[in-house]
């Protein structure tokens, strides 16, 4: 098969949990090859922005080389002005930031010069080029739908402090729910992360009936477990802090839940590190709490440590961060929200608390007990091999998209 994929930011360097979603499905599709079935041709054309760059010193020659990656910069920038004038307007201010007249124009040029079987857009941040490409292409147009984005703003609209900020989020998911519903009813096949955002979509669809498949983020996976001795009482966190809901979930760990902890365990230590975060800022330091600031490996970085914490209040989708953490075998304390999608088990695989007590109790309950703690990391990790390897997503990717040309 011969697929165009369409992302809203670079893959690589994967910098963010969306960035490694969006680099794990293109694996994905170039990795199924069969006796029966040649190896797909995968092209990647990404929305290049000021946030994310189109980086192509940090990229392997290879993977330049099979995707044929190309970028459009667009910028995306919220201003005052234009924020202010969308509060007139009816139009998906969210996604038409992703729109630009040169992506088009490239687009379509590529289009025209190529034929594909399978057109594959990355969130519904690339809907607003579903029309150009019906002109120009006879193929499926499947929507990759990271979260359901209406929800994800619904939910941040909830918690959101601020009066006006509040009203333009009420204002934005509005327009953001009409906009998805239209373009969910035009593509051909929807492919969710998670069950729970299927089952949303298909209430947003409202009896409109389109081919779906289910495919939580996958990875390679190391069945390797480290063993390497860790500081006792040490917790982390790590995770894009650009990103509001992660930056509110930690400022809610850092103020609500760690108190409570240090209270009970004085010696024990948080460690925070992640994209956006600077060690110089003040904002995510305190008692016993050390700002690692954008860490070269996350994984020497979650090795180091004993109890992994996803203190989520809002958001959608999956937590790409979770799976990572599961894989290598971590004892995990996440909110309901954070483990959404996963089909974990509280108790089973990870300790799932909503209320500041409940997550510092759990917390403890890791650190004074290494014993449950590494039970439960061993767990998690066989779940993960089980539920999220890329072997088995590349199979199922193709067996679908084979299934819709038929």
């Amino acid at each position: 098969m011969r697929i165009l994929q369409i992302v809203p930011k670079p893959p690589l360097p994967s910098v963010d949990g969306g960035t490694l979603a969006m680099h794990s499905i293109t694996e994905a599709l170039l990795k199924q090859h069969t006796e029966s079935t040649s190896q797909n041709e995968v092209m990647v054309l990404a929305i290049s922005t000021k946030k994310h760059p189109f980086l192509t010193a940090q990229m392997p020659a290879a993977y330049k080389l099979k995707t044929k990656i190309e970028a459009v910069f667009i910028n995306t920038n919220v201003t005052f002005f234009s924020a202010l004038f969308n509060l007139f307007s009816s139009s998906c201010y969210n996604v038409n930031r992703f729109y630009s007249l040169n992506f088009e124009r490239k687009l379509i040029t590529i289009l025209q010069k190529n034929t594909f079987d399978i057109i594959q857009l990355e969130s519904l941040y690339t809907a607003s080029y579903i029309d150009v490409i019906r002109k120009n292409s006879k193929a499926k147009i499947i929507l990759r739908a990271h979260n359901v984005e209406s929800e994800l703003w619904k939910r941040r609209t909830l918690i959101e402090k601020n009066s006006f900020k509040r009203s333009w989020f009420k204002h934005l998911t509005k327009n953001l729910s009409t906009c998805e519903v239209s373009s969910l009813k035009k593509v051909d096949a929807i492919i969710p992360i998670t069950q729970q955002d299927a089952e949303s979509i298909s209430t947003l669809l409202d009896g409109t009936k389109k081919p779906m498949l289910v495919l939580p983020f996958a990875m390679e996976l190391s069945s390797t477990i480290s063993y390497l001795k860790k500081e006792k009482g040490t917790v982390f966190h790590i995770g894009a802090m650009d990103w509001i809901e992660n930056s509110e979930g930690v400022k809610w760990l850092m103020h609500k839940v760690w108190p409570l902890v240090i209270s009970k365990i004085p010696y024990a230590t948080l460690h925070l590190a992640g994209r956006g975060l600077t060690q110089g800022d003040e904002t995510y330091y305190g008692e016993n709490i050390f700002n690692h600031g954008e860490v070269e490996s996350a994984e020497q970085f979650m090795n180091k440590f004993e109890v992994m914490a996803i203190p989520l209040l809002s958001g959608g989708g999956m937590r790409v961060k979770l799976v990572e953490g599961m894989a290598l075998g971590k004892a995990i304390v996440s909110t309901s929200i954070g483990a959404e999608g996963t089909a974990t088990e509280n108790g089973k695989e990870l300790l799932i608390e909503n209320e500041a007590l409940d997550f510092a109790n759990a917390i403890c309950n890791l650190i004074h007990n290494p014993i449950f703690a590494e039970e439960l990391g061993k767990r998690a990790n066989k779940f993960a091999l089980e539920h999220f390897n890329l072997n088995e997503s590349s199979k199922k990717l193709n067996e679908f998209y084979t299934s819709l040309m038929q």
